[in-house]
């Protein structure tokens, strides 16, 4: 491998940083998400289970998981 100049390696480290900011950004927003849509699924999950009636969940989260 080739060692990076300084000016290189200014970029990649610019570069990276934008990656992560924006990687940050919609982990964030994912959070948020998650967390108005995981507690309705999961009291669904738990008393599916509960019944002993292990049901399909919401098609997507299905179709996500590979079940």
């Amino acid at each position: 491998m080739k060692k990076r100049t300084p000016l290189e390696m200014k970029r990649h480290k610019i570069t990276k940083t934008a990656r992560t900011l924006v990687r940050l950004k919609h982990s964030l927003a994912a959070d948020e998400e998650l967390n108005t849509l995981l507690p309705a699924t999961l009291e669904e999950f738990d008393a599916a289970v509960a019944s002993g009636e292990l049901k399909a969940l919401t098609k997507s989260i299905d179709d996500a998981i590979g079940d």
